[in-house]
Formats: structure tokens, sequence, C-alpha cells
């Protein structure tokens, strides 16, 4: 029985699902920690992009039923907090935009919240739960899983999907986002770049 119940545990936290989740949540990181790396357009295209990506895969990540649940660990600091969302708030300048969310569990009361916000607490549930996925043992891990499953019905994925919102609309409809930023990563300006690759049709 137990040995079942391990093969159940290691086919849900190893599956496609998880693996595509965990790799895009990753990706999704790395892009706001390394934001200096582009220019604005280019952090808006994206973060426009993961932000799609991982939308589609948190739909399929699964969500064990945990018998005993806990606490998961947190990483991230409220300095990291501010860090990450001022940095954000910075590149995008006036840009920065502010919205209304409404979240499942409190649809009467809407959340006014911009787009820094958004980013940086997705950014720090995903960077818990992926450091938890990487170092844990499998109860953990499951416990996490559920975690940010909850977390991304009820908290993080009504902010992702006003972010693609608005930056549909900073992408597609304002001229000046193309030419605010002018200055071209060399490192980013020959080819594709990682974020492209995540859409390569390999088949």
């Amino acid at each position: 029985m137990e040995n079942k119940e391990n093969d159940l545990s290691n086919n849900i936290i190893y599956s496609q699902e998880s693996i595509e989740f965990v790799t895009t949540a990753n990706e999704f990181c790395k892009l706001l920690e390394n934001l200096n790396d582009f220019t604005l357009s280019e952090f808006v295209k994206n973060t426009y992009k993961i932000s799609s990506l991982l939308h589609l895969k948190a739909l399929n990540f699964p969500k064990p039923d945990i018998k005993n649940k806990m606490a998961s660990e947190t990483f991230i600091t409220e300095a990291d907090w501010h860090f990450i969302d001022n940095a954000i708030s910075q590149k995008l300048g006036q840009f920065e935009i502010y919205t209304e969310i409404r979240e499942p569990a409190n649809t009467d009361t809407p959340i006014e919240i911009s787009m820094s916000e958004c980013l940086t607490d997705t950014y720090q549930d995903l960077k818990d739960f992926t450091q938890i996925y990487h170092i844990a043992s499998e109860d953990v891990i499951l416990n996490a899983m559920n975690d940010c499953k909850t977390n991304f019905e009820q908290i993080w994925g009504p902010r992702i999907l006003a972010v693609l919102k608005e930056f549909h609309n900073l992408l597609y409809g304002i001229e000046e986002l193309k030419t605010e930023d002018t200055d071209i990563n060399e490192a980013m300006s020959k080819g594709k770049n990682w974020i492209d690759n995540l859409f390569t049709d390999e088949s």
C-alpha cells in the first residue's frame, strides 16, 4: 500500500504537467530577476508571452489532495518583494498601470492594484514554490503544490489575467511604447531570445 502511495506521489510531482509548470514558473521568475537586461518594449513583450504560457500551464497543473495540511515554507522576504516591485515599477515608468481585479473568494470587493504588484505577488508565490519543489521531501512538495494551485485559483491567477489585458493594450495600442526605450541590449538583439524558445514548435 505504501509503495502504491509513493508511486502516486511521484506520478503527480514528476508528471509532464507538473514539470512544464515548474519550468515555466522558473522562467517567469528569471525574467523578473533579470528585467534590466531588457528594453521596456522587450520586457512588456516577454512578460506578455511568459504570462500567457504560465496561465495555461497553471490550468493543467495538478492539485493533490492533502490529508494533513501544513503551512508551506516561504523564502521571499518583504525586502525581496519590495525590491522586485520597485524594479518593475521603474522599468514600466509612465506605463505603470493601476487596474481593478476581483478575487473569486470576494468578488463583491474589487481591489485596485498596479501591474508591478500583480507581477510581484505572482513572483513571490512561484519563487517560494519552485524553491520547495527543488529541495524538499515529497510530502512537503505535495503540500506546496496544493497551496500553489489554490493561490493560482484565488490570488495570482486574476493578477496574471489583469497583466495580460493591460500589456496587450500596451503592445498593440500605444505607439510610444515602441520608442520609449531605444537602447537594445546586444545579447538580446541576436536571433531569438530565451522567451521565444519556449514557444518553438519542436514537432
